[in-house]
């Protein structure tokens, strides 16, 4: 669910800012820039949290930060500063990055040496599955978004803000599964590959 959901959010943004707010597509694509900005800045930080905090902390607060980041994404109008959202788009792409690190680490921890080749190339299909699958979830929760707000998304300025809305609401609920998954964890979970602290 969580890769679903995240995989979602870079589709609905640019839709966002130039379909409802009516800004250029080099704005757009700026802001979205932001995201991966933060995806990127965090990864050196990512180990080191792991080996500070474990697989279940680390995966708690990225799959929790995810949600936030999706419901405060239901807030934005035209009217929000564009630092905020700037600020915005690189907390949503710091827990993302975080969190699939975390995902992309742990789904290993009791795979056997002698196949580890097959879980990498299903885990690796899975990947590509769920971000096919988080556009179409984008695709639908906006659909019903206009459905529920009687807007249509895509047409007049203006006229989808509230869809979109609805859109990451419901985004942000279906993430809710990942954040009772993590919570769920062991506290020791993936303690086997953990890197170590003196590494």
């Amino acid at each position: 669910m969580f890769r679903l959901t995240i995989s979602a959010v870079p589709f609905l943004l640019p839709l966002l800012f130039q379909d409802a707010f009516g800004w250029s597509p080099v704005l757009a694509g700026s802001l979205v820039l932001a995201l991966f900005a933060g995806n990127m800045a965090i990864k050196p930080v990512t180990t080191p949290l792991l080996r500070r905090f474990g697989f279940r902390r680390v995966l708690l607060s990225a799959t929790t930060g995810a949600a936030l980041s999706m419901a405060l994404a239901a807030l934005l109008t035209v009217e929000t500063p564009v630092v905020i959202i700037v600020v915005l788009m690189v907390f949503s792409g710091v827990v993302r990055s975080v969190g699939f690190t975390g995902y992309n680490t742990i789904a290993f921890a009791d795979v056997g040496h002698g196949q580890m080749t097959a879980a990498n190339t299903l885990a690796s299909t899975l990947q590509q599955l769920a971000a096919g699958f988080g556009i179409a979830c984008g695709a639908i929760a906006l659909r019903a978004g206009s459905a529920l707000v009687g807007a249509d998304a895509l047409g007049a300025l203006g006229a989808g803000s509230e869809a979109f809305r609805v859109a990451f609401l419901l985004l942000a609920l279906l993430t809710v599964p990942a954040v009772v998954e993590a919570w769920r964890l062991s506290p020791g979970a993936g303690e086997n590959i953990r890197p170590s602290r003196q590494a």
